[in-house]
């Protein structure tokens, strides 16, 4: 008589492989909350393309990161940010783009050049952005 319900006491740990699910089968709506910790995950295994827009919020993140932190004087001469990592003169930059970049309409970016255009990526500036090559 073949099975009609197994439970997850009836499975023991390494039991199931990954080529015993079908493509797809295992998605976000059937895996409990806090059920994956960051030690389940191998480095590099979720990028920035797999992340919904919006997903990623500063309720989700630990404390001890700060979102937009820096240094910078603002447009009434107050001083704001971190000031931790002022004496880390240095801004590295690789020579070539990895992956396709947008300038946002009304954005500034700057990069250290001279800048190549890396195979199959692309580098857009919208009408109001701009893009200063030091």
């Amino acid at each position: 008589m073949p099975l009609s319900r197994v439970t997850s006491t009836g499975i023991q740990d390494g039991t199931i492989a990954t080529a015993d699910l079908a493509d797809n089968a295992v998605n976000s709506a059937k895996i409990g909350i806090d059920v994956i910790a960051a030690e389940d995950l191998a480095n590099n295994a979720i990028t920035t393309a797999e992340i919904t827009d919006g997903a990623v919020t500063q309720a989700k993140i630990n404390s001890s990161v700060a979102l937009g932190s820096g240094y910078y004087i603002g447009k009434d001469g107050s001083v704001n940010g971190n000031a931790n990592g002022r004496d880390n003169l240095f801004r590295v930059n690789t020579n070539a783009t990895t992956g396709n970049v947008t300038i946002a309409a009304n954005n500034n970016a700057s990069v250290t050049g001279p800048l190549t255009i890396g195979n199959g990526t692309t580098l857009a500036i919208t009408s109001t952005g701009r893009l200063a090559i030091i």
